[in-house]
């Protein structure tokens, strides 16, 4: 084997004898040890070499919030701003992370820029409020990063610090100038949707008072209310609307598309008060059913009542002519179907093909709901405008267990 020329050898050597430095360099910083940090540093390791990950030194340090490493890291000439390798945090962003006020502090000093941002286009500042890092946030706006910058979905600060409920941090930026009323140009949303999706109920008060939009729409059309509903929070539903967000009375599609969905979801709470604001128990949905027919076809049957202590009827009519028993009946909703007929749905109602609620449930195989019409006094003879009956509709269907019931005698079980 030929040997290397000494000069090369030489050149091997200082090479491999960097990259140990460079590795115990950062060893040593985040083992906090700070003389042999030093010694390292006199005897020629790079300040700002990366580790494997991409960070150097000084990331070490602002993660472990070591304000005399840090110092020493910045005496030999540490670069304040340099990004990661992955995701382009600075050690600012690091300190900011982990909430090492200290830290921070001595960075923007030292020349640290604190509009700086990383990958997804975020600011110190968006970390701070997202973190509810208030001070941090302070200081950051103390050095004069703009309150409402936005990163590359088109949130701000606000919106962070709303999305996690972080009352104090938003208290903060809105007296620092942080527009409420500005949308996500990604989703449309607004700081008061992201707080309403989340049930905040202080940082929603917090975000009226500061003059949030009640009725903004996101890009999918939904208003704050919507989401406060859609995700059950009722405390801030009946914020809103004591606020002035719209319901419905006797009219109003965006109050009726809140009750439709509260309804549909089962949510009682909500139902109860929207209800309790105005809203109309017996108005008519977009698809031409009502409120109490999709509350029967989804089984709710506290829902049903609400409704039907608030004026629903129960024998009201959909598009098709039929009534709550008739979708009780094909979804096989047996309480809901017994609280109907309790409240005096007629038992052989006819829908525009002449169905009864026993033709629809014979059809689907509700034995159940069979067996209750049947006792409340439904006639298993009566037919269809196409002239069948509900055993008729049961044989086509292969529904054995309801054909057992229709073809057995009076008093004999099937």
């Amino acid at each position: 084997m030929k040997a290397l020329a000494p000069s090369r050898l030489l050149a091997g050597l200082l090479w491999l004898s960097s990259l140990l430095a460079f590795d115990d360099l950062h060893s040593a910083v985040r083992a906090g040890d700070v003389e042999r940090v030093r010694a390292l540093l006199l005897s020629g390791a790079s300040v700002n070499a990366r580790d494997s990950l991409g960070g150097t030194a000084l990331h070490d340090a602002a993660w472990a919030g070591d304000l005399e490493m840090a110092d020493l890291l910045l005496d030999a000439h540490a670069d304040p701003n340099a990004a990661h390798s992955e995701g382009g945090s600075s050690p600012l962003h690091y300190a900011i992370l982990t909430n090492h006020f200290a830290v921070a502090r001595r960075l923007l000093e030292r020349g640290a820029n604190p509009r700086q941002r990383y990958r997804s286009g975020s600011t110190a500042l968006h970390l701070a409020a997202s973190r509810g890092h208030t001070d941090l946030a302070a200081l950051l706006l103390d050095r004069g990063v703009p309150v409402n910058l936005t990163d590359n979905a088109g949130s701000t600060p606000l919106d962070e610090a709303a999305w996690r409920g972080h009352a104090d941090t938003v208290r903060l930026l809105l007296k620092r100038g942080a527009n409420p009323k500005v949308s996500s140009a990604a989703t449309g949303s607004t700081p008061l949707h992201e707080a309403a999706v989340k049930g905040h109920y202080d940082v929603v008060l917090l975000l009226l008072e500061a003059g949030a939009d009640l009725h903004a729409k996101d890009l999918s059309g939904s208003t704050p209310l919507d989401e406060a509903i859609h995700h059950q929070h009722t405390r801030v539903v009946d914020l809103l609307i004591r606020r002035g967000a719209k319901i419905a009375g006797s009219t109003g599609s965006e109050g009726l598309k809140q009750m439709e969905q509260a309804v549909l979801r089962g949510q009682p709470e909500i139902v109860t008060l929207l209800l309790d604001r105005g809203a109309n128990a017996s108005a008519r949905t977009a698809n031409g059913s009502t409120l109490l027919h999709d509350a029967a076809l989804k089984g709710h049957r506290d829902i049903a009542v609400l409704l039907l202590d608030h004026g629903a009827h129960a024998n009201c009519l959909n598009s098709a002519g039929a009534t709550p028993l008739h979708d009780a009946a094909l979804a096989g909703q047996v309480s809901t179907a017994t609280l109907l007929l309790d409240r005096r749905a007629t038992v052989d109602a006819l829908d525009h093909d002449g169905a009864t609620p026993l033709h629809l449930a014979a059809s689907w195989g509700r034995l159940g709901v069979v067996e209750l019409l049947l006792a409340r006094g439904a006639d298993p003879k009566r037919k269809n405008r196409a002239g069948h009956t509900p055993l008729d509709l049961a044989v086509t269907a292969n529904q054995a267990e309801v054909i057992a019931r229709l073809t057995a005698s009076p008093g004999e079980k099937p």
